[in-house]
């Protein structure tokens, strides 16, 4: 079965975004599909949009074929899209699988709050927890590699004894964050893609929370990943993340059918880039 998508980013954390208002998929195996167009793509992951008694939602699948309660890129990018197709107002809502979230257009930047920062602990000096949206590690630290970050926050997702601690033997996102002259900088290794990604929206919260606390410094926070930064701030009690998102093509996946290379859209552009001037 062939399927049509939109190819976008925010701040480099890609997915492809399944429109079921125009083509519902009911009945279908959306962790298969999402596996395989993820794979197809090269994409973190698959947002699955919809409305509900004229209310839009989204749907989170990772690239391993995970349903997730939330993403924040994600997120973002759906609300592009929203606004862009569907609704014709710069402020509204979206239901996702942790609740209701606000959202907010305002030209190139779009905005969502995730809600309050969930279930706090400082588990050592240099390492916290905290949930918003997902489960998040966030290490404190000096500057670390690519590399030394794919292999620590790999050991750190699959430890059991700590994903227990918290409550989240499915595993926990790995965070691993250092102070800036703009603010701090994070590199988060994500369940579910099994990689450093390009930018993690949820993690940028998460991590901006906790260096709140723990360094002594006041929301808004500039969070710095390889894909760009994101503004995040408390907005009535949630943290909201804000920063660009963009689109990169239409494209068709096989749901049926998992390709060694990607397909890439018409128009495309390589993902692993950063915004200049940011």
């Amino acid at each position: 079965m062939r399927i049509m998508a939109t190819k976008m980013d925010g701040c480099g954390n890609s997915f492809l975004l399944v429109d079921e208002v125009k083509n519902p998929l009911p009945g279908f195996d959306r962790a298969r599909i999402s596996n395989a167009l993820a794979t197809q793509h090269d994409t973190d992951g698959i947002l699955y949009v919809d409305q509900q008694q004229g209310m839009p939602t989204m749907k989170i699948f990772d690239r391993d074929g995970t349903e997730e309660t939330m993403c924040g890129n994600g997120l973002r990018c759906a609300t592009r899209y929203f606004r862009d197709t569907y609704v014709g107002n710069d402020v509204f809502n979206i239901i996702t699988g942790d609740g209701t979230k606000e959202v907010v257009v305002d030209n190139e930047s779009v905005e969502v709050n995730l809600g309050a920062a969930r279930d706090y602990r400082k588990i050592d000096q240099n390492l916290h927890y905290v949930y918003t949206g997902v489960p998040h590690v966030v290490v404190i630290g000096s500057e670390i590699s690519l590399e030394a970050a794919r292999a620590l926050g790999q050991l750190l997702r699959n430890d059991k004894s700590l994903c227990e601690f918290v409550g989240h033997p499915e595993g926990v996102n790995v965070n691993f964050i250092w102070r800036t002259a703009e603010g701090i900088a994070l590199r988060t290794f994500e369940v579910g893609v099994e990689d450093v990604t390009q930018s993690c929206g949820t993690g940028s919260a998460a991590s901006a929370y906790v260096a709140a606390r723990v360094f002594g410094i006041d929301l808004p926070i500039m969070a710095s990943s390889l894909g760009g930064r994101l503004r995040v701030r408390n907005d009535n009690g949630g943290l909201s993340i804000s920063g660009p998102t963009r689109y990169q093509g239409k494209v068709i996946g096989f749901a049926n059918a998992v390709f060694a290379r990607s397909v890439e859209p018409v128009g495309y552009w390589q993902r692993n880039y950063a915004w200049q001037g940011m």
